[in-house]
Formats: C-alpha cells, sequence, structure tokens
C-alpha cells in the first residue's frame, strides 16, 4: 500500500509537470500586463506605447479589467524589449504617466515579463493551482503514510520525514490559500515570495514549541550530567539550545532586534533567506522526530511473537544486572507472559551484549542468567554475547535466530529495551533488513529529551545526502 501510494503521488506530480507545461506554451504567447492603476471611467484613457527595441511583441489592446487598466500584448518575434506604456491623466496639462516594464521571448514563443526578480507569464494563475493541487496531494499522502507508519508500529526515518514534510507543506498550503482568497497573488514571482513568507510565519509558530523544547533539552543535560557524567553526547541538548537561539536572532531577530546596515545589505539578506528555509526545515523534521520518538514508545506489539530481542547495556563487575538492563529484561518477561496467557504463545529470548572492559561477563550471559531464575527453561533462551553497539545486537541477533530458525524475515520479532531508546532500535533492525516491534522499558524522565536530540542527529547523519538534496 505505501508503495502504492508513493507511485500515485510520483505519478500526479509527472502529469501536473506536463500539464503545465503545455499549458503555458499554449497559452504564453499572449500576455496581460497589469498596470495595477484603477480608474473609475467607463472607457480606457488615451495611452501612448514605445517599445525599444521593436519586433518583440505588439500591443493588440488597450482595456479596463474590473476597473484596471490593463495592456493586451502578443508575441511577434525573439528577443527581449522594454515597453513604456502610459495614459493621459491631465487634459489641461497634457501629462502622461508612465511606466517601464521589460519583456523576453523565448524560442518557443512565451512572453516572459520580469516582476519581483522573476519571470512572469501567462497562465501563471493556473500553474500555481496545480502546484498547490499538487501540495495538497503531498500533503495526504505524507499524512496517510504516517498514521499507516503508526499502525502498523514501522517506526522509522520514513515516517520523520512524512511528519517533517507533511508540518512544512501545510503551513506553505494554508498560507498561500489566504493570501489567493484575498487576491494577494498578482504574479509567479509573488507566488514564491509568499512561499519564503512561509519559513518567517513558520519559525514563528513554532517558536514556542521550540522554546520548550530548548529549554527542557538544557535542563534535561544538567540532570543528565549530575546523574551519568560529563559527557559530550549528555551536553547535546545545551548545544542545541545554544545554537537554536542563535539562528533565531538572525532569521526572526533581524527584523526587530538586529537593525543594522549590515543586517539590511544584500547579502545578509540572501543569508538570512537560506538560514530561514534551513532552520524551518530542520526544526519541522525535529518535531516530527520527537512525535516518533514518543509514539514508538508507546507503541503496544502485537501478541504474536516468535522471538524477543533484549538490547543490553552496562551491567555490574561482578555480572549482576544494573537496575536500566533488568528493566528491560522485566519488560520482555511481562510480554510473553501477556501473550502467553492470552493464546498460549510462547515466545524465545534473544539476550544480547557482548562483554565491556569493566563487566566480568557478557551482557548477554548476564541476562541469560536472570532469565533462568526467573523461571524460563534453556530452550527458550539463545544469548547473543559479542555484540557492542545497538546495531550488532541486532545484526548478531538476527544471525542467532536465523540459525537456530531460519529466515528471519518469516519470524515475528519484538525487542526489549528502554523507552528513550525504542526508536533507535527500530531504525537499526530495519538497517539489517527485518521488521521489529518494541517493548518500552520505563526509566527516568531526564534521558528522553537529549535521546530525542540523539536520534534527530542520527536521523541527519543517516540521511545527510537526501537533506543536503532537500
Amino acid at each position: 500500500m505505501k508503495n502504492k501510494k508513493f507511485l500515485f503521488s510520483n505519478i500526479f506530480v509527472i502529469l501536473a509537470i506536463i500539464f503545465s507545461v503545455v499549458y503555458v506554451l499554449s497559452v504564453g504567447s499572449h500576455y496581460t500586463m497589469h498596470t495595477f492603476i484603477r480608474l473609475s471611467d467607463a472607457e480606457p484613457p488615451k495611452t501612448e506605447v514605445t517599445m525599444q527595441p521593436e519586433g518583440v511583441v505588439e500591443l493588440e489592446n488597450v482595456r479596463l479589467e474590473n476597473g484596471e487598466l490593463v495592456f493586451d500584448l502578443r508575441a511577434v518575434g525573439n528577443g527581449k524589449t522594454t515597453i513604456r506604456a502610459g495614459y493621459l491623466y491631465s487634459e489641461a496639462t497634457g501629462m502622461i504617466y508612465t511606466m517601464d516594464r521589460t519583456f523576453r521571448v523565448g524560442s518557443f514563443n512565451v512572453i516572459l515579463e520580469q516582476i519581483d526578480g522573476m519571470a512572469n507569464f501567462n497562465g501563471y494563475r493556473e500553474v500555481i493551482f496545480v502546484i498547490l493541487a499538487t501540495i495538497v496531494v503531498s500533503v495526504i499522502i505524507m499524512l496517510w503514510s504516517f498514521l499507516d507508519y503508526r499502525r502498523k508500529g514501522k517506526f522509522g526515518y520514513q515516517m520523520v520525514a512524512c511528519g517533517g514534510l507533511s508540518i512544512y507543506l501545510a503551513v506553505v498550503l494554508a498560507f498561500v490559500s489566504y493570501k489567493l482568497l484575498n487576491n494577494a497573488v498578482f504574479s509567479f514571482g509573488k507566488f514564491f515570495h509568499l512561499v519564503a513568507d512561509t519559513g518567517i510565519l513558520l519559525l514563528i509558530g513554532l517558536m514556542p514549541a521550540m522554546l520548550v523544547l530548548s529549554v527542557l533539552l538544557a535542563l534535561s543535560n544538567i540532570w543528565l550530567m549530575r546523574h551519568e557524567g560529563r559527557r559530550p553526547v549528555n551536553a547535546l541538548g545545551i548545544v542545541f539550545g545554544i545554537l537554536w537561539f542563535a539562528a533565531t536572532i538572525l532569521t526572526v531577530g533581524t527584523e526587530t532586534i538586529l537593525v543594522t546596515s549590515w543586517s539590511e545589505s544584500a547579502f545578509f539578506d540572501v543569508f538570512r533567506s537560506a538560514l530561514v528555509y534551513i532552520l524551518g526545515y530542520f526544526e519541522c523534521l525535529f518535531l516530527s522526530t520527537v512525535a516518533c520518538a514518543f509514539l514508538a514508545a508507546r507503541f503496544r506489539p502485537s501478541l504474536d511473537r516468535d522471538f524477543v530481542i533484549i538490547l543490553g547495556c552496562g551491567i555490574n563487575k561482578d555480572g549482576t544486572l544494573k537496575p536500566l538492563i533488568r528493566g528491560r529484561v522485566d519488560a520482555a518477561l511481562a510480554f510473553a507472559k501477556k501473550q502467553e496467557e492470552a493464546n498460549g504463545r510462547t515466545a524465545v529470548f534473544v539476550p544480547s551484549g557482548g562483554q565491556g572492559a569493566n563487566e566480568g561477563t557478557s551482557e548477554g550471559e548476564a541476562m541469560a542468567r536472570y532469565l533462568r531464575t526467573q523461571g524460563i527453561p534453556e530452550e527458550r533462551i539463545l544469548a547473543e554475547t559479542k555484540s557492542t553497539t545497538t546495531y550488532e545486537n541486532m545484526k548478531f541477533s538476527k544471525a542467532v535466530i536465523e540459525a537456530n530458525a531460519g529466515d528471519i524475515t518469516k519470524k515475528n520479532v519484538a525487542f526489549a529495551t528502554t523507552n528513550y531508546h525504542i526508536f533507535r532500535g527500530y531504525v537499526l533492525a530495519q538497517k539489517n533488513g527485518f521488521e521489529v516491534q518494541g517493548i518500552s522499558a520505563k526509566t527516568k524522565f531526564y534521558f528522553y529529551p537529549n535521546a530525542f536530540l540523539r536520534e534527530f542527529a542520527g536521523l541527519i547523519v543517516d540521511r545527510k545526502w537526501q537533506h543536503l538534496l532537500a
């Protein structure tokens, strides 16, 4: 179903592009030059039009359209020309109001007018509506896919992308549609300026949520460093908050705080526009990451699992389990008990983890011993004792399962880990070519915000080329 949805989306985009090109080529040889001059007369006034050079476009008609003075033009040759047009606004003095407009006609005989730094053309409104229709279809498919991933328990970076793009496109759609309804879009260039304005609007709208998240990240990092040590990874939230605040000052704040000659320069305007897009893009992805990680931790696996992988973490020197890792094993045991009571189906446990420098035994064997003390028979335990990372947990556990039961893609697999670590487990299982459903074990609240940030950083690194392209 997912592939069909995105296939439909791609086909729709291709058809939209083809329609837009064909339509513009069919009507582009004619152009209505709007003057934005409102007159109360019933008939157009006396006008004067000169072209330099001639032979590029010609004047077909001068008329009033809803009270506005407009000039109808037709392409007659290729090249660039400047039109000076005006009208007599004082019979007594003979004064004429004039305006200069630049036009270009290319090899496809389409008249292009330079407005707001971009080329405007006949049929631009229809093209804008096609673009908006494409955005509508994209938002529907992205949201549909997001909810589909949630329903099926397929949490991952694809789900994050669907959520993040949905946020941004929905804001663009709402803002531009509002401006269209209020007749504020009078050129293709104005449409693109509105899309750019959406970036600032988005940053302002997301500012309260981002401010709260930044504060929570900083506070959680303080707690984290007090309880878990002053490691660089435990200070990610503080660094994130500082960078976000600085970027916000350089974008939204330039209009109210940094009103200087430098902040009003053309170079800074380009820099600020680029930063607006970058910041808005990553804010949407970050919020989507938070939502996906939260939903992943709250997801409840179906009671039909054949195997339960238990992800390892630090144990005591004597081989006993620390509270964090024991919580993961207890969560796996509680799930297996619930499943057996519901339908009599037993699951095989795969405790996974190698031996650390300060550990007397491997984490996998330590968890296996604990499982035996809880009444789990030996035949329901397949310990994996070599992995040193979460990626290797999934990779080596897959090998253990396939060595004992065949193709893992034909089995129903769950994994148990701490709630803040659930989303990473989904991602790394997918990287190893199999689907899982997560069993969440509770832990201290201050782990959560930093974990969201780590998943976001992982998303950026893992999909760096796609983000660079975007």
